[in-house]
């Protein structure tokens, strides 16, 4: 049997209509687990991949477990929740699905990012506006002549609050890939060369998504490793790891702030 590429992925083959509702699904399960009236999120999000970014956001919101992993609080007195999201592009996707499919309609996401340029320094701040498509779960959503973009409100509010922020932002395109073990060194040459600012996981398929599923999604990426260096300096597992991660969470919550005066 010849194998499909992601160009053939959006090949319905007659009936376009999905068998998981994730509507449904969220509704299903909550009513199982005997928690159908806390299957509500507010309109407005934040999440993280990083365990220390959700923890600040957490306390900073005083939130509270509710169903499904999702703790809801209040940042100047509108209800606001913080989800932690697993790593990659199909489990983020799936998660904000659900996210969605329970009223969230603003979401801002923390996550990290390897850097593809020497200006671009562990510590610094990311916010892509576009993402190079090397991850396959946008292309069940999207065919490859969509280009994955940000630049609502969220992302607006992300770049506001990160310049006012102690730590240099650089805004651009990024390089989603599924593969972090095959960030070759002549692709990393090639996609620095074309202004590419970093190479993560999940950019290109968040964006897809908000733009198939009408919603504002912005996310904000700290520098972790340096990936146009052979010898790949990065900060993984380190004390400072933790507390860049922590930092962004202040970021993520003074754009939080700017959205919910905007009337988010």
């Amino acid at each position: 049997m010849p194998q499909t590429s992601p160009f053939d992925w959006l090949d319905a083959h007659g009936d376009d209509e999905p068998v998981i509702d994730p509507v449904r699904h969220v509704r299903e399960v909550a009513e199982r687990r005997g928690a159908s009236e806390r299957t509500a999120v507010p309109s407005l999000v934040l999440a993280s991949f990083m365990p220390s970014t959700v923890e600040a956001v957490a306390d900073a919101l005083g939130a509270q477990p509710t169903w499904g992993g999702v703790r809801v609080g209040e940042l100047d007195g509108s209800p606001a929740s913080i989800s932690r999201l697993a790593v990659g592009a199909p489990a983020s996707v799936m998660a904000l699905e659900e996210l969605i499919a329970r009223g969230a309609r603003t979401i801002l996401i923390g996550g990290a990012v390897g850097s593809l340029q020497p200006r671009i320094r562990i510590g610094d701040n990311v916010v892509p506006t576009g993402a190079r498509r090397e991850e396959g779960t946008s292309y069940h959503y999207a065919g490859p002549e969509h280009a994955a973009t940000a630049s609502g409100p969220a992302t607006q509010a992300l770049l506001e609050a990160a310049r006012n922020g102690s730590r240099p932002v650089h805004e651009g395109r990024v390089w989603s890939t599924d593969a972090p073990y095959r960030e070759v060194r002549g692709k990393v040459a090639r996609y620095a060369a074309d202004c590419d600012l970093g190479v993560e996981m999940e950019s290109s398929a968040v964006m897809t998504l908000a733009a198939v599923r009408g919603v504002d999604i912005g996310l904000i990426l700290t520098v972790t490793d340096q990936v146009f260096d052979p010898a790949w300096g990065n900060i993984f597992g380190t004390p400072e790891f933790d507390a860049n991660c922590a930092d962004l969470a202040q970021v993520m919550l003074a754009a939080a702030r700017k959205l919910i005066a905007a009337g988010a």
